[in-house]
């Protein structure tokens, strides 16, 4: 079930979630720049600029990377490792992000896409200290957002499609349910992760997911501008 319109999206410009879009696409195009022109460099890219536990459980700053070593919790949330990374990443964003923004003002949107990302690559460092494997993605941070929207804005109307087989179902769901199913997925998938290899970090969605329920409150200005309904 993939989202592609959140049907009661409030009114007004959502600056702060446009300019984080536009931001993650440009250091995206600077990858794939980066990795024509001299792939061995791209790889050095993200392991400076990468979340690497092992380096920040022990304290390890390399020449490349920002000083001090824990600031790689912040530059690793506009890495992407692909097209389809950065795409899903960026839709999430655009969909649940605008509702978000509005309860808390631009500034305060950033602190808390910021927050909920870092809270989500720690959770990746506390759980595995000693991993080398490079974590990269907005998807921590993204997941605050939709940790928050659950509790604001769960009865808001999200266009989705599901693919069956080659043919597109476009629904009609509660966001309630498309955000449920995505936390309950993230939540069972958390057994298959080692720290040893790569993939998908289910650990630091479910983090994320938490970190949001729980900032939204101390960020916000606004409530929400109508009721909870589905």
């Amino acid at each position: 079930m993939i989202p592609y319109r959140d049907e009661n999206r409030v009114s007004g410009f959502p600056l702060m979630t446009y300019f984080l879009i536009g931001v993650n696409i440009i250091v995206f195009f600077h990858e794939l720049a980066l990795g024509t022109d001299q792939p061995a460099a791209l790889d050095h890219y993200f392991a400076a600029l990468g979340l690497v536990p092992y380096d920040i459980s022990h304290h390890i700053q390399h020449v490349a990377a920002p000083h001090p070593e824990f600031l790689t919790l912040v530059t690793a949330l506009f890495l992407h490792a692909g097209f389809l990374h950065v795409a899903g990443n960026m839709l999430y964003l655009f969909i649940f992000g605008p509702d978000i923004e509005y309860l808390t003002g631009p500034f305060r949107f950033a602190v808390f896409y910021i927050a909920c990302g870092v809270a989500a690559g720690y959770a990746q460092v506390v759980a595995y200290p000693d991993s080398h494997v490079v974590a990269i993605g907005a998807s921590g941070a993204i997941a605050g957002a939709l940790g928050a929207f659950v509790l604001f804005f769960g009865g808001n109307r999200i266009d989705t499609v599901l693919p069956i087989g080659c043919f597109p179902l476009f629904l009609q769901v509660p966001a309630l349910v498309v955000i449920g199913i995505w936390i309950v997925l993230q939540v069972t998938l958390i057994k298959t992760e080692t720290g040893s290899t790569g993939g998908v970090g289910y650990l630091e969605h479910v983090s994320g997911f938490v970190a949001g329920m729980l900032l939204i409150f101390a960020l916000k200005v606004r409530t929400a501008p109508r009721a909870w309904t589905a």
